[in-house]
């Protein structure tokens, strides 16, 4: 590369970065964390400042170079565009990876610094956009189950970046900036704790302190707390901080002081990565949703009429057990079955039915079961009473079962029809009582819905059809009603999500899907 004349000063600069480069690739890997991570700070500086540097004294043909081998990834394009951001423009928008719950290796920031062309700048910052296009991780490894198709948007927008459209990458989920600023919240808690909360302050009931409504915000960012009083630190406090210090085993006196400082920084620490995690899976979705949408919330045990950025109805819902996962994938709604019979999955009649008919035979016949001789068309009904149902398990079972509507049928009086590759979908129940609970992996797969008859209606409403919402209640005949357009639909799976208010909530991992994508990132 033919560069101009460096003055003395930038000489003496370029000479300091080398010599820190290398006193930290030497004894990095024997300092402490904090002493790695200060040096890992100091890096980044200097590495941004010496592209700076160094950059000026890049002649204009050098900048204008392109890669001699096309490359197979997505290019953010050259400067020969006059449009395109400025390689300072694309370093200043890297920096901002951390809040993107995204690591930038600090390799790539070395490398970065020995070779600040614009072609290696380029390649980086290109890195960088496709994980924020479509994440980081592959899915199909990470979480293979996950089926909900997501089209990147970075081979469109590359042809017509600048520097004011580098943000366009990014999810335009609207969940995706309240990740963001909680992400920020947590890392501003954790860099001010010491001097926030000084090893020597204990506060105990009754006690007065400016940080307490700093440690208010920490509490309920965390998810510990719903509302704290500002004045003084409370019993309401105490009785919070107790159940943190029987969580990481410290004597639970509801005090808080040094251990309970470092408690609830280890708290932080754990609920970074599991926003980590959940950022990664919203870069896995679509840019964003269409309206009106139906969306279950797996790990959430709930299912939402969503119309618009902040407008939504919720409903309690019921998922399936561990065993039985909800799967994760779109669909549409196309139509609303009224009265429906149950036509039995395989996986369900040769299991747990199975199993209650050999423990009582009038099972099947008093919850309204018919028996056919075979899973084909027209075959024959059988009498369950005929059938000796100890003699078959769950390969040799030949029988269909289908149960006729009623107060017994397991899909209640509504079924939301999606036709889907896993038998999955929104339906009724006959059991309202467990809506109660507060863990609700019941079912077999598909999702219950409290209320469906509400959500059911808000869906003809919206489509014109509210005259039908009366006619669907009264009548006893099984019937199917078109809708006039198909509701998109999304079963999504994530262990922290905003609630209505817009604060981040964090639930229990009922599938275990967390486990590799945290240990990856």
């Amino acid at each position: 590369m033919r560069c101009s004349r460096l003055s003395s000063s930038e000489k003496q600069f370029a000479r300091l970065f080398f010599t820190v480069k290398n006193v930290f690739l030497r004894i990095g890997p024997f300092m402490p964390v904090r002493g790695v991570n200060y040096f890992s700070s100091l890096m980044t500086v200097l590495s941004f400042l010496s592209v700076s540097v160094l950059a000026t004294a890049v002649s204009a043909e050098d900048w204008l170079a392109v890669p001699s081998e096309p490359s197979s990834s997505v290019q953010i394009k050259s400067e020969g565009h006059s449009e395109a951001a400025s390689s300072q423009q694309l370093i200043s928008w890297m920096s901002t990876a951390s809040q993107h719950g995204i690591d930038i290796p600090q390799s790539q920031w070395l490398q970065l610094a020995t070779d600040p062309s614009e072609q290696n700048v380029r390649k980086v910052a290109s890195e960088f956009a496709s994980y924020l296009d479509t994440g980081r991780l592959d899915r199909k490894v990470y979480q293979p189950g996950w089926r909900i198709a997501d089209r990147p948007a970075l081979p469109v927008l590359q042809e017509h970046m600048d520097s004011n459209s580098l943000d366009l990458i990014e999810p335009r989920l609207p969940q995706y900036e309240l990740f963001k600023k909680t992400l920020q919240r947590f890392n501003t808690q954790l860099e001010k704790a010491g001097d926030r909360f000084p090893a020597d302050m204990v506060l105990e009931e009754g006690d007065r302190h400016p940080s307490i409504l700093i440690l208010n915000q920490w509490l309920i960012d965390l998810d510990l707390a719903d509302r704290l009083p500002a004045g003084q630190y409370s019993r309401a406090h105490m009785s919070v901080v107790k159940k943190l210090q029987k969580q990481y085993r410290i004597r639970a006196d509801g005090y808080f002081g040094q251990r309970t400082r470092q408690a609830l920084v280890a708290l932080t620490l754990d609920r970074i990565k599991v926003l980590k995690v959940n950022m990664e899976r919203m870069r896995w979705m679509p840019r964003s949703l269409p309206y009106p949408h139906v969306l279950v919330d797996i790990a959430g045990f709930n299912v939402a009429w969503v119309t618009g950025e902040g407008r939504q109805k919720v409903y309690r819902a019921i998922v399936g057990k561990p065993s039985r996962q909800t799967p994760v994938f779109q669909e549409s709604i196309e139509s609303i079955t009224v009265n429906p019979y149950w036509r039995v999955p395989s996986s369900i009649s040769s299991t747990s039915l199975l199993r209650k008919a050999q423990k009582n035979p009038e099972f099947l016949k008093r919850e309204g079961f018919t028996v056919y001789a075979s899973w084909k068309s027209g075959a024959r009904k059988l009498d369950p009473d005929s059938i000796n149902w100890k003699k078959y398990s769950r390969r040799t079972l030949p029988y269909r079962l289908e149960q006729k509507p009623g107060k017994v049928n397991r899909l209640g009086k509504y079924k939301l029809d999606s036709p889907n590759a896993y038998s999955i979908y929104l339906h009724d129940t006959d059991k309202p009582e467990l809506f109660k609970r507060s863990v609700r992996t019941f079912s077999s797969g598909c999702t219950r819905v409290e209320n469906i008859d509400h959500l059911i209606g808000n869906i003809l409403k919206h489509q014109g059809m509210g005259d039908e919402v009366r006619a669907l209640k009264t009548t006893r005949e099984t019937g199917k009603l078109k809708l006039r357009k198909a509701v998109p639909l999304y079963f999504v799976y994530f262990t922290a999500w905003p609630d209505s208010n817009g604060r981040i909530r964090f639930r229990k991992d009922v599938y275990k899907l967390d486990d590799a994508l945290l240990a990856k990132l």
